[in-house]
């Protein structure tokens, strides 16, 4: 009890530095793995890093026996264990144990004889001849027994047989086995001799038959019968090898011996940090007197010149058995103990995160066209138009959805009304955020910065054409298409053109030298088809009110530039001369 006590005492400081272990649980990985774990993360590494190895520190105890020669009789074993996992698969275990078996045979023997060291021999035949006849002796009958003191220290190497589960997550037992290799050492003695020395007379028990048909157990009731006669006190050495060598602790001598071990057990969970084992550990010490006895009897009738059993050395040696419950206590950070962690789940994790993500490519919840992967808004109303993140489209970020928005390419930060457009307080067709002239008088043209353009009065009946100030669009290289930076260039000349309705306007092409002659003049052609239908389809202007030419190269602002491409810092040059002019006609 008090060795028991001890452990417990022991167990109950290890759970104190488990608990302070836990406040840190978060921290899974060692520092050193954390770039192999951003690795892997980002899909520049194949293999996860390996969660922080754990230690456990248990104590266990429980049944000891010796399989020997005489018949086992219930012991004890005690033991503390440190267990360190190396992986999901393996981990090593260093153990310390200690305990006593005993044994008590309910036959009797007298195979003892002539054994030297024997202790037996030496207690119940130790003359052997009759001082008087002359005569052999009668060998008395004996009842082997034993009383076997241990300790042994061992370290093993353990194997998970059900951590990895292919269809669950994970399991609260965990089945292992291993072997390991260690010293022991023992100290075996038996109970010869009664309170005042002398040798137990066995008779009595000799007396009770085995099967005397009467239905009794005579095998309890002989090892009732040895129970009342034999004291506790093992007070004699048990026959030893003449050559062992052994070690002295406390006055008493032990023999020590290589050991092999062999391990299966299982384990519960019952907390993420705390255990319950059971376990069954075979220890072979390469010795056949762990229980004191090594001799095996042929028996039979060899006449008056042998009144005693025939005996030999038995051929197996004798192996010592622990079968304990233990309680154990997990140490360090980290998620979980790796002999519970299925290995397969950041596997399946990964794949279930796959299969996630194919489908939320294939869904699209508010049929927007937008797959509810990237959807930002997987709710908008159905035919709302959204940009690329699936959100709700206001182009102008007036706060006022495409949708709903009556002008929908209004000017940034310009203040609009409830339909969305642009507040224009003197009606000159130019919103008052850019009108440099916001009180313009009624009745004259505006350009597109709200300024009154003075028309020369015309009394002739021709058409008198009246250049007014309207803005220039540009082009990218060999390209016909819009730039949507040249949107609000394309909202001026509308604004002016609604504001006065009898004035028409001229789109005039352009390109740069680069190309053909003929190239170049379809090009400048395409370039005013593309700003006139812009302006017709996305501001209702009526189409006849636009006068269009196609110039092509022959009418650039910047001239004499080389018609190729070896000169890069040109090009902004050449970027000038890909453009559309717009001219007003009064008409």
């Amino acid at each position: 009890m008090r060795h028991l006590r001890q452990l417990l005492l022991l167990l109950v400081l290890c759970s104190v530095v488990a608990t302070s272990y836990a406040q840190d649980d978060s921290n899974k990985y060692r520092k050193k793995d954390l770039e192999q774990l951003e690795q892997y993360e980002d899909g520049d590494y194949l293999f996860p890093p390996q969660p922080r190895n754990n230690w456990s520190v248990g104590i266990k105890g429980g049944l000891a026996y010796i399989a020997g020669d005489v018949k086992a009789q219930p012991g004890y074993g005690l033991g503390i264990d440190i267990r360190k996992a190396m992986g999901h698969a393996f981990s090593f275990r260093f153990q310390l144990g200690y305990g006593q078996a005993f044994g008590l045979n309910y036959q009797p023997t007298n195979g003892y004889k002539n054994h030297a060291g024997n202790p037996w021999d030496a207690a119940y035949y130790p003359d052997r001849i009759n001082a008087i006849t002359g005569a052999a002796l009668n060998v008395p009958n004996v009842y082997y027994n034993f009383r076997m003191t241990y300790g042994d220290a061992s370290i093993q190497g353990l194997v998970n047989l059900n951590n990895i589960n292919f269809y669950k997550e994970q399991s609260r037992w965990n089945v292992y086995a291993g072997a390991g290799l260690g010293l022991m050492g023992y100290q075996t003695r038996v109970n010869a001799l009664d309170a005042g020395d002398m040798p137990y007379d066995f008779r009595p028990v000799t007396a009770i038959a085995l099967n005397s048909g009467t239905g009794l157990d005579g095998r309890s009731m002989r090892l009732d019968e040895l129970d009342r006669i034999l004291d506790d006190t093992y007070e004699t050495p048990a026959e030893g090898h003449s050559d062992e060598q052994g070690l002295e602790i406390g006055g008493n001598r032990y023999v020590v011996n290589p050991l092999v071990t062999g391990i299966v057990g299982l384990r519960f969970r019952l907390t993420r940090r705390i255990e319950l084992e059971l376990e069954h550990r075979i220890s072979w010490a390469n010795d056949d007197l762990l229980d004191g006895q090594r001799w095996q009897e042929v028996g039979g009738d060899f006449g008056t010149d042998f009144p005693f059993s025939v005996t030999s050395l038995t051929r197996d040696f004798d192996s010592y058995n622990l079968t304990s419950l233990g309680i154990h206590v997990r140490l360090g950070p980290g998620e979980d103990g790796l002999w519970w962690s299925n290995p397969l789940n950041e596997v399946y994790s990964a794949a279930q995160e796959s299969r996630q993500i194919v489908q939320k490519l294939t869904d699209d919840t508010d049929n927007d066209g937008v797959p509810d992967l990237y959807d930002k808004e997987p709710d908008t109303p159905e035919n709302t138009p959204v940009d690329g993140q699936g959100r709700t489209l206001d182009s102008d970020g007036d706060g006022y959805p495409d949708i709903e928005d009556d002008e929908p390419f209004s000017f940034k930060g310009c203040p609009v009304d409830n339909n969305g457009v642009m507040i224009d307080e003197d009606n000159d067709g130019t919103p008052d955020c850019i009108d440099k002239e916001p009180n313009s008088p009624p009745g004259h043209y505006y350009d597109n910065k709200g300024v009154a353009i003075i028309l020369p009065d015309n009394t002739s009946n021709t058409v008198a054409e009246t250049p007014c100030l309207l803005p220039i669009i540009h082009f990218d290289l060999d390209k016909d298409i819009i730039k949507p930076e040249f949107y609000p260039e394309l909202y001026y000349i509308a604004q002016v053109m609604k504001s006065n309705p009898d004035v028409k306007v001229r789109a005039i092409g352009h390109t740069d030298v680069r190309n053909t002659d003929a190239y170049n003049q379809d090009l400048s052609k395409r370039r005013v088809n593309n700003a006139v239908d812009f302006l017709v389809n996305t501001y209702g202007i009526n189409r006849n009110r636009f006068d269009m030419d196609y110039k092509g190269e022959g009418s650039n602002l910047i001239e004499k530039l080389p018609d190729n491409h070896s000169n890069k810092s040109l090009e902004p040059l050449h970027y000038v001369n890909r453009r559309v002019e717009f001219e007003c006609v009064q008409q």
